[in-house]
């Protein structure tokens, strides 16, 4: 009998263009067929929702870890799966669980790494900036550099289906956040408010056109030396180092001190009726083997051994494993996609000029705690 396809719908994202890399050969190494639908970020929470409504046949669905994890357990979205830890690191281990139980299969981290050109911050500085740094450390280099030559220092990834997590480390960097620990919104405190002020100064030193920048915008502005620095995914960091980019031994990095990570992972749709072949599938794209590869391709693998065995090639790893470890999650939330989306239209209202920033923080924290009491 022949056997049936197994479904996907993934992100579009380097990770997961290097599974279907003819060159790496990862579909070749597994016995099944396989079908992947690729997304872009922009359009691919409303798609995925369509699958779990039933309105799209998928088996297996891409999820953005911790962000979305506690809603789709417990609306019964997703199948519980075993997962053999052995030496995925473990800050992404315990991402992959709610309550105990594995619900998610990981497959790359996607956390805030800063980019910069060694060459040019050290003609202002005299020295390159630390592995770690707070957002006004970063700010304060882009107007140094922005008035010692004259030149725009940032690109900024400020498309509105990008600003929210792009701005939260300086959310953070006074002390505030977006939610509190119990998942409220606190985006209206001061604290905040002024650390998105500070956000916002940042444009005034960012190159033209970073309010439609994303992850392609980011990495072609990096690698075509056209900004001092630019904070990126740590899943970018393959796309940016890939043949082409511009005196690639020039690039430093760093990561906040206030940095986010979230770790893009599989999960199993309730609806799957090749629940075994899904979960053998998944078993093998998590192997070291297939991490390894693809973990070199995307620059954000799992597994301990994935970052010793590449450590040679990919000279961000050993910041990128800091930034893992220090990283501060989002509180598991109840409706996140719906009330994260709130902050992504009210933050670009206030980069847009649309809003001041303590306006659009409080209307934003009302409408996020609104739907809370519903």
């Amino acid at each position: 009998m022949e056997q049936e396809t197994l479904k996907v719908l993934a992100v579009a994202d380097p990770a997961v263009e290097g599974y279907l890399d003819k060159e790496l050969g990862i579909l070749d190494g597994y016995e099944g067929k396989v079908y992947f639908h690729i997304v872009p970020w922009a359009d691919y929470y409303p798609m995925m929702m369509k699958a779990f409504a039933g309105e799209a046949d998928y088996d297996i669905v891409m999820v953005a870890g911790h962000l979305w994890l506690r809603d789709f357990a417990e609306k019964g979205y997703l199948w519980e799966l075993e997962l053999e830890e052995e030496d995925i690191l473990p800050v992404i281990a315990e991402e992959m669980k709610y309550k105990g139980k594995a619900y998610l299969s990981p497959s790359f981290c996607d956390g805030h790494m800063i980019l910069y050109r060694k060459s040019l911050l050290y003609q202002v500085l005299g020295k390159e900036p630390g592995s770690v740094i707070a957002p006004q450390e970063y700010i304060e280099t882009a107007k140094a550099y922005k008035a010692a030559c004259g030149e725009q220092a940032v690109a900024m990834k400020a498309d509105k289906s990008e600003i929210f997590t792009d701005a939260l480390p300086f959310l953070r960097m006074y002390g505030g956040d977006a939610y509190d620990s119990h998942g409220s919104a606190v985006c209206g405190k001061e604290e905040a408010v002024k650390g998105l002020q500070s956000y916002i100064e940042l444009r005034a030193c960012a190159v033209n056109g970073t309010e439609s920048f994303g992850n392609g915008e980011i990495a072609e502005a990096v690698r075509q030396k056209r900004a001092a620095m630019a904070v990126t995914w740590s899943g970018q960091m393959g796309e940016v180092f890939k043949e082409g980019c511009l005196e690639p031994e020039d690039l430093g990095f760093s990561t906040f001190s206030t940095a986010w990570n979230v770790t893009w992972s599989f999960g199993i749709c309730s609806s799957c009726k090749k629940k075994e072949a899904a979960e053998e599938f998944l078993k093998y794209l998590r192997s070291p083997e297939v991490d390894q590869k693809v973990g070199k391709k995307s620059g954000a693998p799992i597994r301990r051994g994935s970052y010793l065995e590449g450590a040679g090639d990919c000279p961000w790893f050993p910041v990128q494993q800091k930034m893992m470890e220090l990283a501060r999650p989002l509180p598991d939330l109840s409706k996140a996609g719906e009330k994260n989306g709130v902050l992504y239209e009210k933050i670009f209202e206030v980069f847009s000029g649309k809003k001041t920033a303590e306006e659009a923080m409080k209307e934003a924290g009302q409408m996020i705690n609104g739907m809370t009491q519903l």
